[in-house]
């Protein structure tokens, strides 16, 4: 053997453990990748059969528990599968309870109690289609619609309204009791507006002259003495011009949406009026209306409107103000309306013509209006509910001055500045309450084991945050922990509105979250009623870094893309749900929609409301009274990254956002998971005596919707991390 031989020997003699070692080392990485690889398998199983809601082959799927990570896979199925099918349960039994019930009732004739039933049973069946082709499904909306009817016929509105609201609520998708409903609504609101102690004193009849269910009956006012004052409709009517009329229409024909005509909406002030005089319960204050003869001429005066209008072809907004004018002269000799509230009921009946979302708003709304929209406002900070006729103190704010005096969660407010507020309205407490920062206001507290105690308070700013955690932080009650599962760093943000600050809070938040290590988010929008079109354009660029967020298109309006641009607050490759529900809209829908269309989030929950319409705020100028009233004008609609219109038109079977997953929920669900999210917002302060704070505390309501979200999340980090 030479020598060469040799070194070649012993080289692969040499070599041998070396390739033993890396074999070995081989094998090992092998074997983890292996396990990463079935990780990865079950996860995306699982993950696809959530999304198609096959809840069935979930809970067969057989995931080997055979280390950490299949071990957690298998457990949060299993929990998932459990909740999943106790919901359905539930639901199931909450159907056949509803529709036994509902039977029952229709059998002994007692139609007003037996179509509450059936509103339910439609919200809970699986089939809303084949559930309203059951006969006796329609054997009852017949009879009801016939006893509404009967009832407006009586003058019994309430009873009316009740059960119109409760057709259009089973027959939402074809709108069949919209027109009767809004009719209804209308004629209390005239009510609200001009005869409230006839109102209040017409609910207390019908309170007393109703029996509900035994399972639906609430504890009574412990009294029921009349409040000592009620609103007048003479600050409703307050600077209200003419003037205002004219701009309003003229504003409506130029630039609403769609093309409309002054004939159109000469047609809705007429009828607005013609309601009016058909209301017997305002004659008490407006005497003209006791005068048949008056009312006659009046009546007269507005077919003549009518036929005028509809004879002029080419009907202008001289014209109108031509028509409005000789109302007004013909009520002076009549029926002797003020010119305000004729003016009034005119421009609010020609804006229901056009849209929901169309209106004036009134020297009167305008303040509340511009609080609506900013999130602050002059205030003590108090959240306040009406709980069995008492004005009730859900929780303090923090930092504020109702916090600051001691004022307590569950605090009764007995009196605001020495009135009292027995049977008060919420708005009325509100408006009561709130006024010009720096003005005082004394709420006299009754409070459990304490004598009644007055609390003078000096109104400051409150801001009301909009963005909120999934609980109050343990370490401090003021302030909201935003992580969910700390195990696998979820993160959770609720957005309540999109206000001016939203997008600062939330960005806020994320920083928070970010310095725990998030690696995955919730973004909860549920029951979030819109807001601001700015806002909710700048939270969605938050998260994109490119694409078009949302455009809009109308018939006067120039149209708009709006496009997102890096950088984004959080990694794009961060996985993200997003949580909507029917009570979604408007600025919600779009950023669910961006987020959707754009593949940055998956989207679960209900189908959202179908607000698409775009609203421009107006000022409404006359000589007499400027900058007092402004006008909400539907100018242009949106539509998604894809092109598809958000918005639900009368009729239609499809609008707004559909998730990706659709989770839905019952109404007492819905019900139950509304008071966990109030009860989580109490503010208990450290100091606060132990009698007050509950001794008890409840499980949070089940909650399906935010499990899937939290269980894909879950199942996208597994996937994630392969």
């Amino acid at each position: 053997m030479n020598n060469q031989s040799r070194r070649w020997i012993s080289v692969s003699v040499l070599m041998i453990p070396a390739i033993l070692i890396a074999g070995l080392l081989l094998g090992h990485r092998s074997w983890a990748e292996d396990s990463k690889s079935v990780a990865f398998d079950y996860a995306d199983q699982a993950s696809r059969l959530v999304k198609c809601r096959k809840i069935d082959e979930l809970a067969k799927l057989n995931i080997p528990a055979t280390d950490a990570i299949t071990s957690k896979l298998c457990t949060w199925k299993n929990d998932y599968v459990a909740e999943m099918q106790k919901q359905e349960a539930d639901r199931d039994k909450q159907y056949d309870e509803e529709v036994t019930k509902a039977k029952d009732l229709l059998k002994d004739k007692k139609y007003e109690d037996a179509v509450a039933r059936v509103a339910r049973a439609y919200q809970i069946t699986r089939d809303q289609n084949a559930f309203l082709e059951l006969d006796w499904v329609k054997d009852l909306t017949a009879k009801v619609a016939a006893k509404a009817a009967e009832l407006e016929g009586k003058g019994e509105w309430l009873e009316s309204m009740d059960l119109y609201s409760y057709l259009a609520a089973i027959y939402e998708v074809d709108m069949r009791y919209k027109p009767d409903m809004q009719r209804l609504a209308r004629r209390i609101r005239l009510l609200a507006v001009y005869a409230p102690k006839a109102l209040y004193l017409m609910r207390q009849e019908l309170n007393a002259r109703q029996k509900p269910d035994t399972e639906d009956a609430t504890t009574s006012p412990a009294t029921q003495d009349e409040p000592t004052t009620f609103p007048s409709w003479q600050d409703q009517v307050e600077r209200v011009a003419p003037g205002m009329l004219h701009d309003a229409i003229e504003r409506s024909c130029s630039n609403w949406v769609e093309l409309t005509s002054y004939d159109t909406l000469v047609k809705g002030g007429v009828e607005a009026l013609r309601l009016f005089l058909t209301t017997p319960e305002l004659a008490r204050e407006f005497p003209g209306l006791a005068d048949k003869n008056a009312v006659a001429t009046f009546d007269k005066a507005l077919n003549n409107a009518l036929a005028k209008s509809a004879a002029n072809k080419n009907l202008a907004i001289d014209d109108v103000d031509k028509i409005v004018d000789d109302l007004l002269q013909v009520s002076k000799n009549t029926i002797k309306l003020p010119e305000q509230v004729l003016v009034m009921e005119f421009t609010d009946g020609a804006m229901e013509k056009l849209d929901p979302f169309t209106a004036v708003i009134w020297p009167h709304e305008k303040g509340e209006f511009e609080k609506s929209t900013r999130g602050s406002f002059g205030g003590v900070g108090i959240q306040i509910s009406q709980e069995r006729g008492q004005l009730t103190v859900i929780s303090p704010l923090e930092d504020t001055p109702a916090y600051s005096a001691g004022i307590l969660a569950g605090d009764i407010i007995a009196a605001i500045d020495g009135k009292t507020t027995v049977n008060m309205s919420i708005d009325q407490a509100i408006h009561t309450i709130t006024g010009t920062p720096g003005t005082k206001v004394v709420l006299t507290i009754k409070r459990a084991g304490t004598a009644d105690k007055d609390y003078p308070l000096t109104r400051a700013v409150i801001k009301v945050a909009s963005v909120k955690g999934f609980q109050r932080s343990p370490q401090d009650n003021t302030k909201w922990d935003f992580m969910i599962d700390p195990e696998n760093k979820i993160g959770y943000i609720r957005v309540t509105g999109f206000q001016d600050d939203t997008a600062q809070e939330l960005k806020d938040a994320l920083t928070k979250l970010q310095q725990q290590g998030m690696r995955g988010l919730v973004i909860d929008l549920r029951f979030n009623p819109g807001g601001l079109l700015n806002s909710a354009i700048d939270l969605s660029d938050m998260f994109l870094n490119d694409g078009v967020i949302v455009s809009t298109k109308g018939r006067s309006a120039p149209p708009q893309r709006v496009k997102a641009h890096p950088p984004t607050e959080i990694p794009m490759t961060m996985p993200m749900v997003v949580l909507i529900n029917q009570y979604s809209a408007s600025a919600s829908e779009i950023f669910a929609g961006a987020m959707k269309d754009l593949h940055r989030a998956l989207i679960v929950g209900h189908r959202s409301f179908g607000k698409g319409s775009v609203q421009v705020l107006l000022k409404i100028d006359n000589d007499e009274h400027p900058n007092d009233a402004m006008m909400k004008l539907t100018t242009a609609y949106y539509y998604l990254p894809n092109g598809e219109s958000l918005h639900r038109r009368d009729g239609a079977k499809t609008w707004g956002v559909d998730p990706d997953i659709k989770v839905d929920i019952t109404p007492k669900q819905l019900s139950d998971l509304l008071k966990t999210r109030r009860d989580s917002e109490i503010i208990h302060r450290a100091d606060e005596p132990p009698a007050t704070q509950p001794t008890t505390k409840e499980a949070p309501a089940a909650d399906t919707q935010l499990d899937t979200a939290l269980l894909m999340l879950r199942l996208q980090l597994v996937q994630s991390t392969n």
